[in-house]
């Protein structure tokens, strides 16, 4: 570091390690905590829109591929001469495969954020359930059990 430089505990760099040595009290950052989960917590709300606008996004790719193959098809199909048939093949057909493949892919992430989104939610309740089994066990004492005799059947007659 040169002289008149920032020091190690100023600067940006110092300012997050500023709870290390003091820095603000637990109850501001327990409220600056809140309003950051407040906010992102809004903010997954914002998910659910981004899924739909990849859906749309597929949807109209894939619809123009579609539209940009049957156009190809269309001027193709108006003449018999290969060499005028090429241009059509070029722009539309190539065009409408990759615009459709593009779509077809923005699909598929689409589907893999509705699939991640799900398993998340399935993850959570589980996570709830499991706390709730453990405070269960927690607050009752373990039964116990009847050891069964090892000569008898579960209708109490004798083995033999």
């Amino acid at each position: 570091m040169t002289e008149g430089g920032p020091s190690p505990v100023e600067g940006t760099k110092g300012e997050r390690f500023a709870v290390l040595s003091g820095g603000p009290e637990v109850t501001e950052r327990e409220e600056r905590l809140a309003a950051t989960g407040a906010a992102l917590e809004t903010s997954g709300r914002g998910a659910a829109a981004r899924q739909h606008v990849l859906l749309i996004i597929s949807a109209t790719l894939m619809a123009g591929g579609l539209a940009a193959i049957l156009l190809g098809w269309l001027g193709a199909s108006r003449t018999i001469r290969i060499e005028a048939q090429v241009p059509y093949l070029i722009s539309g057909g190539l065009l409408g495969v990759a615009l459709a493949t593009i779509g077809a892919i923005t699909f598929f992430a689409h589907w893999l954020t509705v699939l991640i989104a799900e398993v998340r939610g399935v993850r959570e309740d589980h996570r709830e359930l499991m706390q709730l089994l453990r405070q269960r066990d927690e607050e009752s004492p373990p039964k116990p059990r009847r050891a069964r005799a090892s000569g008898t059947r579960s209708g109490g007659a004798p083995r033999g």
